[in-house]
């Protein structure tokens, strides 16, 4: 037990650390210090001194939204709510003596010790696996990449894009404790950000005049959209058609020149504009710990509680847990919202815990075009639902979601209404 006193705010209570200012980091320090308040003192950890919301991250390539819009000062927002924030990046993880190492920003290392962890840390962007990335390839996952694309947009008066993603790098063993259906293998992180850039490009090429001159290819490194049921699926192959889209499937991912995307296999894809989700793999920290707290991909296996196979007071949500499949924020919330349940019991306080249910929910919006399709399923899983609805009111939830987050500073206590829309 410790007491500190933080920007005027008392703490007195058991040290919870948690490593990652996303989505996941984000609802389990609320959650938590929600539900158990000063028996929980929470120090969230981020290398950066804000994050964005991830989701409208692709909308800045098409000035649809500007940056700062969807950008949240962790350091500003948390101490509000009484969690503590500190900007640095974690170097190491020791979980046999409970600490972690912490680079801070003026370069000196800090050890610090904890009674419980949770990582949030997402996954490793795997750019390096692809030569030509740094001079001809554009990312859809950070603002850095994506105001590069803003500007290549911009510039582009016709030709040839490309859009697909990198292979996704998943561990195998050992498993995580949760029922074999919630495992499935994937090509592909997510392409969820892949089938949403394609249809913001088909709005703000119209919208430039440049439709016509115009020829888009999008490439999957396995069955595009194999998260989907066969009839989405399908759905989608109907709409490429009708927009003149080629799909080009089981293209894995190799190298970009000014004027082509490679495969593996030695396939050629002309290619002006290569726009790409990086392949996805656990992080370095993570890989080095392979048998240990990670598995061989370097994702972290939990039982459906959240908590480490390894390390009983170490927890694991969002892309960095291995039974994340497939990886989306929706999925990183839950399992966060579960974590926290399941802690405050451990801190003594009686609260229901939820039973993790793996399925896609996200919203693939067209600014320009005036509307989304909302996709909910499961059949990954095994389940049955399979729902994917095109409407102008997408498009607007969309909108409300971004204020909705911007409004409460990340705090997705409001997720199970959101889901249900």
């Amino acid at each position: 037990m410790i007491n500190v006193i933080y920007k005027d705010v008392y703490f007195c209570g058991k040290k919870v650390i948690v490593i990652g200012g996303r989505f996941g980091g984000l609802t389990f320090a609320y959650n938590l210090k929600r539900t158990v308040g000063d028996k929980a003192d929470i120090e969230l950890i981020e290398k950066n001194s804000g994050t964005y919301l991830r989701p409208l991250i692709p909308h800045i390539s098409i000035g649809s939204v500007e940056p700062e819009e969807i950008y949240l000062d962790l350091s500003n927002v948390l101490p509000r709510k009484g969690i503590r924030f500190t900007q640095g990046t974690v170097k190491g993880i020791e979980p046999q003596k409970n600490s972690i190492s912490v680079e801070m920003q003026d370069g000196s290392v800090v050890r610090k010790d904890y009674d419980y962890l949770l990582i949030a840390m997402g996954a490793h962007l795997g750019k390096e696996r692809v030569a030509g990335s740094e001079q001809f390839g554009y990312s859809l996952c950070e603002v850095e990449d994506v105001l590069k694309l803003k500007e290549k947009l911009e510039s582009f008066s016709g030709g040839n894009i490309t859009i697909g993603s990198g292979i996704f790098y998943q561990g195998k063993m050992p498993k995580p404790s949760v029922p074999e259906n919630y495992l499935p293998r994937a090509e592909s992180a997510c392409e969820g950000p892949i089938f949403e850039m394609s249809l913001m490009l088909a709005g703000y090429l119209k919208r430039r005049g440049l439709e016509k001159k115009t020829k888009i290819t999008i490439y999957s490194p396995g069955e595009y959209l194999s998260d989907l049921s066969k009839e989405s699926r399908n759905t989608v192959k109907s709409l490429y058609d009708q927009l003149g889209y080629q799909l080009v499937e089981k293209f894995v991912l190799k190298e970009f020149s000014s004027d082509a995307v490679l495969s593996e296999d030695g396939r050629s894809l002309k290619s002006d504009l290569s726009i790409y989700k990086p392949p996805y793999e656990g992080h370095e920290i993570f890989r080095k710990m392979a048998g240990d707290l990670a598995d061989d991909g370097g994702f972290i296996p939990t039982d459906m509680t959240m908590v480490s196979l390894k390390y009983d007071n170490v927890y694991c949500v969002g892309d960095a847990n291995s039974a994340s499949v497939i990886k989306l924020g929706y999925s990183a919330v839950r399992m966060a919202e579960i974590a926290a349940q399941h802690l405050s019991n451990r801190l003594g306080v009686k609260t229901h815990v939820d039973t993790f249910t793996p399925i896609i929910y996200c919203i693939a919006d067209n600014p320009y075009g005036g509307f989304g399709i909302s996709v909910s399923d499961n059949t990954l899983y095994g389940g049955s639902v399979s729902k994917a609805v095109p409407s102008p009111l997408n498009h607007f939830k969309k909108e409300m979601f971004k204020k909705y987050f911007m409004w409460t500073g990340g705090d997705m206590v409001l997720e199970k209404y959101f889901s249900g829309w």
